[in-house]
């Protein structure tokens, strides 16, 4: 079955990864900067609880691009002349969208009524203008030459703490550490919790919520967190880690405070040595993984820093994060020398 999915802008190659990894067979039709077309084996289903995706679609049909009131013509035909509905939305409530280039758009009254006309008559479902219901779009995009009449497959949003790194971004960052049934996982910039949250998700041995703010009034633990067995909660300095054993750490995905230490002493440069130092330390040796999020320039900074640590970065994605630029660097223990 055939897909459309978005996604944070920047992140393609990640995204198509996980992909590989979580559906079956999937091969990549067209993709952008922040979206994809893709055929899978897998099931609807499997597709919209991904939550690295921010939105995700299954491909109903597809046109020549056209206007947006011409694709909707062509559409109604095509609902009412093919089975193309079939099964879907049947006796639920429905609604119409329309996004072109990223802008939500209306259709002139007589392609609307005529399109809503033909799935309520193919489906057997009730027009529902406010939602609450399936949802149809016809999607256009300048990097396509189609355009893609959809089923929404996703919800919205995925929920999160206020200022919280989106779960979608955490989750891809958790996915390219390799992570494995047996790991155990540290964040020591954990803050909301939002990484390890979406470690969670995925099986692990056990993980490590460690933060300076442990305890204070401004951090607010998730409680999912705070009741686990299998995470253990610290308030350490991340440049030390004392209570953490050498060689202990399987992986280690975090996003350091992007201006914590402006008006510190030292420089950013060498409180990031010191950084990579102690997580030096404490990753595995053989199989130990890193990821960092970091702001743009601070990213230029620690790029240089991962030979001395004994990584490889393999990896580094430019990308926005609430509209500031970012860099995400990805890499794990060097090749041992025999």
């Amino acid at each position: 079955m055939r897909y459309f999915a978005q996604f944070r802008a920047g992140l393609g190659e990640l995204v198509i990864d996980c992909l590989r990894r979580d559906l079956a067979r999937v091969k990549v039709v067209s993709s952008d900067e922040s979206s994809l077309i893709f055929d899978t084996g897998s099931n609807p289903s499997k597709v919209a609880n991904l939550a690295y995706l921010k939105n995700a679609f299954s491909v109903l049909g597809t046109i020549p691009r056209s206007s947006a009131q011409r694709a909707a013509e062509q559409f109604a035909e095509q609902v009412l002349s093919t089975p193309m509905l079939g099964g879907q939305g049947r006796g639920k409530n429905f609604r119409t969208m329309v996004s072109v280039d990223g802008k939500l758009l209306g259709l002139p009254r007589p392609a609307k009524v005529r399109l809503e006309s033909a799935i309520a008559k193919a489906t057997g479902a009730r027009l529902s203008p406010r939602g609450g219901g399936v949802e149809y779009w016809l999607i256009g995009r300048r990097e396509l030459t189609s355009m893609l009449f959809c089923r929404r497959l996703t919800t919205g949003v995925k929920p999160g703490a206020a200022g919280s790194l989106g779960a979608d971004l955490a989750t891809l960052l958790v996915k390219a550490s390799d992570p494995k049934p047996d790991d155990v996982f540290l964040d020591p910039f954990a803050g909301s919790g939002s990484i390890v949250r979406a470690r969670m998700a995925l099986p692990y041995g056990r993980a490590i919520y460690s933060d300076l703010a442990v305890g204070g009034p401004d951090l607010q633990m998730p409680p999912e967190i705070r009741r686990s067995s299998r995470v253990d909660v610290l308030a350490e300095d991340a440049l030390e880690l004392p209570s953490i054993s050498t060689g202990s750490v399987s992986s280690i995905v975090t996003d350091p405070p992007w201006g914590e230490y402006d008006d510190q002493d030292v420089d950013f440069a060498t409180l990031a040595r010191r950084m990579m130092a102690s997580f030096d330390r404490v990753l595995d040796p053989r199989r130990g993984r890193l990821v960092l999020l970091l702001s743009r320039r601070a990213g230029e900074i620690a790029h240089g820093l991962w030979p001395a640590a004994n990584l490889k970065l393999e990896q580094s994605h430019q990308l926005l994060v609430n509209g500031h630029p970012a860099s995400a660097q990805i890499g794990g223990r060097l090749p041992r020398v025999a």
